[in-house]
């Protein structure tokens, strides 16, 4: 099972990788390495197997660098593969401190599941922290990196296309040709599994909606699955 796994991994890195070379200059080749069952981790990685840092230019300057991992394996019905975690990081190339991070954590319960963090500061955001942390609050005032901006969830979170198209859109990074037809394509594959995904999960309203949209539908034997907290109320 965990060959199968590791396999399907490869051709889904595979997949990232054409779409990533479709989009940024000099972008690598990424790979799918089994480093701690049960997670085989899809990143680029240097000659000590460590998570690279990869190049962003603006007119052929190095001027940045990025990094993207996703931890995946089989979901509970042992027949998709399924993103356990997944981490985007924008960093200036002179400094090791992140600009802005995007991470999801299917395991995560003491913040959003999905969140960006900013690294940066604004005094008046700080100036009303302040007034939390004087009230008892858990806060850190000087520190918005601390703050974790929810996403959407399991479900809604953005896929690598909207990183992608935000560092060429926001960023103004180095594009190749047909860079917007790439984007595109890989946000339709994207999305289309997660409203499959979103399906299953919520076969009953599904079937609702199909019904009054004119489907004849028979539901299985011993009913359907309910949906699952996880997905309906989870942060």
């Amino acid at each position: 099972m965990a060959d199968d796994a590791h396999e399907t991994a490869k051709a889904f890195a595979a997949e990232l990788t054409q779409t990533v070379q479709a989009v940024l200059p000099k972008a690598p080749v990424f790979q799918a390495m089994l480093v701690a069952p049960p997670h085989i981790l899809i990143s680029v990685f240097d000659e000590q197997q460590k998570v690279a840092r990869l190049p962003l230019f603006i007119r052929g300057n190095h001027v940045a660098d990025w990094k993207l991992t996703m931890s995946v394996n089989w979901d509970h019905s042992g027949s998709y593969l399924k993103v356990m975690r997944s981490g985007f990081t924008l960093l200036a190339n002179t400094d090791k401190l992140p600009l802005v991070r995007y991470e999801f954590d299917d395991n995560m319960h003491t913040a959003p599941i999905a969140h960006w963090q900013f690294h940066a500061e604004r005094g008046a955001f700080s100036h009303l922290l302040g007034f939390a942390l004087a009230a008892g609050k858990n806060v850190k005032p000087h520190s918005l990196s601390s703050l974790h901006f929810p996403v959407g969830g399991a479900r809604m979170r953005p896929g690598v296309d909207d990183l992608l198209e935000f560092l060429v859109k926001e960023c103004a990074f180095d594009t190749v040709g047909g860079w917007k037809s790439a984007i595109h394509e890989s946000r339709a594959r994207y999305r289309v599994i997660q409203a499959r995904t979103i399906a299953r999960d919520m076969q009953a309203e599904v079937a609702d909606v199909l019904r009054t949209e004119g489907w004849t539908l028979t539901p299985p034997q011993g009913g359907t699955a309910e949906p699952g907290e996880k997905f309906l109320s989870r942060w």
